[in-house]
């Protein structure tokens, strides 16, 4: 019933028009389509009635039936796009198919003098509701004027067109019309002045409702332009945070190769060591000395340099891997990316991590067909480091979760969520977290997160994180 009621209300709505047209389309429809009910319930009812009374078929059945079809036939042109023909019908028809053809051809019974009246007063609110009293000035108050003087002449017109025998035989005039004569000028003077009471105080209130509608449509148009004033504000501000994050990145990158360069000259020590411990082999020709000539302290001299070299070269040969790691890489090659299958990648690389840890893992993914246009190994590697970070953030908790959600936020972009339930990260903490060497796990290179900062940045996308102390963290991916 509901969908055919929203059907019905729409009948011949233009999407281009404005929304006071689209306002007076829908009531149109409406009123229509209530008449034409209110007219099926009474025409059935008095159908039935009829039946069981064996009574003929009257003219006031047929009215009935006339005003039924006359509702059918408005929507039926509303559906067509004759909107304007439709809501005339409504104004002017009605009163005109229900009280004076009935009348013109003579029909009229004792009990219509008392009730068309009120019939017409309540005829007269359709066009207050259908008619613009500023922008239609022609028809709204014509319209009114017809009422109104149909108001005041109804009666005349029954008793000067009225044939009481067609209703009841023998009857040569109405006995109501000799009552009401009586006191005539007080039960007109009440009708006029609830016809005026009536229309005045809808007047007065529509002229309200426009005023009221006039305010909050300039108040409405003023958060608009505030909102677009905010909207760019807020996209200033975000370009201005790009920018900072790349000039942050180009910074650090020109500072990776000049720490690159400190530690090609760091690595000199330990050339000289070598060549140290190399003497150490060689007798004063520069030929090496037999193993028997080397003393017991020399040994031990060269094993523990040895021991050195090794230990720096390692951690030289780690460090400068990971520094090179922020400053090599590869341009991304963008291809539609199903999210479904990267999750499914993501999951079943880190299966086995989550059953030996524990780790309740949840995904999902609204809508289920949403995609990416990005580098697939490169989005992988951020989502690898992001996951790493919260399974590190999430030891020693005694409920694990893990989740990442992908979904398309209010500014139709699309992001992709990782959020668990680990110890957090401070605030102090969170304005350094991207920098890079900059970790508080003394075993982690903290090159993670500014790696991954830099591979979004290349997609033209950004990170960002959100954490609270013992509550837990989530990075946000938004594309």
């Amino acid at each position: 019933m509901q969908n055919i009621w929203k059907n019905i209300s729409n009948l011949g709505i233009n999407e281009a028009g404005n929304q006071l047209n689209r306002r007076t389309i829908v009531l149109t429809n409406q009123l229509n389509f209530v008449m034409l009910i209110s007219m099926f319930l009474l025409f059935v009812t008095t159908i039935i009635t009829q039946g069981i009374t064996h009574m003929v078929v009257s003219i006031g059945t047929l009215r009935v039936a006339w005003t039924l079809l006359l509702s059918f036939l408005n929507l039926l042109i509303a559906r067509y796009g004759l909107i304007n023909l439709s809501r005339l019908s409504l104004i002017f028809l009605p009163s005109v198919v229900f009280l004076l053809v009935p009348t013109l051809i003579g029909y009229v019974q004792e009990e219509d003098f008392t009730y068309y009246p009120y019939v017409v007063i309540g005829t007269s609110i359709i066009p207050q509701m259908l008619v613009h009293p500023h922008k239609e000035k022609f028809l709204y108050w014509f319209s009114l004027s017809y009422l109104f003087l149909l108001t005041i002449f109804i009666d005349q017109i029954m008793v000067l067109l009225g044939k009481p025998g067609m209703v009841e035989p023998g009857m040569n005039s109405y006995p109501v019309v000799d009552r009401i004569n009586t006191f005539y000028p007080f039960y007109k003077i009440a009708q006029i002045g609830l016809f005026l009471f009536i229309n005045a105080s809808i007047y007065y209130l529509r002229r309200l409702n426009f005023r009221f509608e006039d305010e909050l449509k300039n108040k409405n148009n003023a958060l608009d332009l505030q909102n677009i004033e905010l909207k760019a504000q807020k996209d200033e501000i975000e370009r201005h945070k790009d920018e900072l994050i790349s000039k942050e990145i180009s910074t650090w990158q020109k500072l990776v190769n000049i720490i690159a360069h400190e530690i090609v000259n760091s690595a000199i020590p330990i050339t000289n060591l070598a060549g140290m411990t190399a003497q150490m082999l060689e007798d004063d020709s520069g030929a090496i000395q037999k193993p028997e000539k080397i003393g017991e302290e020399v040994t031990e001299d060269i094993h523990h340099s040895l021991r050195i070299i090794e230990s720096r070269t390692h951690g030289l040969i780690n460090f400068v891997k990971a520094t090179k790691s922020l400053t090599d890489i590869p341009k991304p090659n963008l291809r539609k990316i199903l999210l479904r299958d990267l999750f499914e990648r993501i999951s079943t690389l880190y299966k086995a991590k989550f059953k030996e840890t524990g780790v309740k893992f949840e995904k999902e993914i609204i809508p289920h067909d949403l995609f990416l246009q990005a580098d697939l190994e490169l989005i992988e590697q951020v989502i690898i480091n992001l996951f790493q970070n919260a399974l590190e953030a999430m030891q020693n908790i005694s409920d694990p979760r893990l989740s990442i959600v992908a979904r398309k936020n209010e500014s139709d972009h699309v992001q992709i969520s990782i959020s668990d339930n680990g110890k957090g990260i401070s605030d102090e903490v969170l304005e350094r977290i991207f920098l890079p060497f900059y970790s508080t796990n003394a075993n982690n290179s903290g090159i993670g997160l500014s790696l991954s900062q830099q591979i979004m940045m290349l997609h033209h996308a950004r990170l960002e994180v959100s954490s609270s102390i013992n509550k837990g963290t989530t990075f946000v991916m938004i594309f």
